[in-house]
């Protein structure tokens, strides 16, 4: 009778390493696959809720102040877009300015961010003022030709 030789420690350990290494292609796979269902199926789970509209003196422009929402596990923030007049809002951040409440610090104002107050001064410069404790995540000082002024106040 034949003996069987046993496989050396170095061929069970290479065969080990190959099958976690298939599972784990498996997986990785796997996640990718409803990362991208899941991004079709929900494209944007953010919304915008439009505060008010302004039209930049020589009818070309509108800023828009909108609320943006991102569901509960975001606060409510004030976010500025400029687009061409009469344009709808794309649901996307706004593309000028952009402010929450820090935690709570700043007044909440009508779409429960902090107010922003805002100004055409001419065709090509607008004013934005927001209140001095709130948070400002973005706040671009020219955009479409359109030059900004930012205060604060109390």
């Amino acid at each position: 009778m034949q003996e069987r030789a046993q496989p050396l420690i170095g061929e069970r350990t290479r065969a080990l390493g190959l099958g976690i290494l298939f599972l784990c292609t498996i997986l990785v796979g796997s996640a990718a696959a409803l990362i991208a269902i899941g991004s079709a199926l929900f494209p944007d789970l953010c919304g915008n809720q439009v505060i008010g509209r302004y039209t930049s003196p020589d009818n070309q422009l509108d800023l828009v102040v909108f609320e943006r929402d991102c569901g509960a596990t975001t606060g409510f923030s004030t976010q500025a877009s400029i687009v061409e007049r009469g344009a709808t809002l794309p649901n996307e951040s706004g593309n000028l300015f952009d402010s929450d409440t820090n935690h709570d610090a700043a007044p909440a104002g009508p779409g429960g961010g902090p107010e922003v107050r805002v100004r055409w001064v001419d065709a090509r410069l607008l004013s934005i003022a927001y209140h001095h404790r709130a948070y400002v995540h973005k706040s671009s000082r020219s955009l479409h030709g359109v030059s900004v002024g930012y205060t604060t106040f109390r």
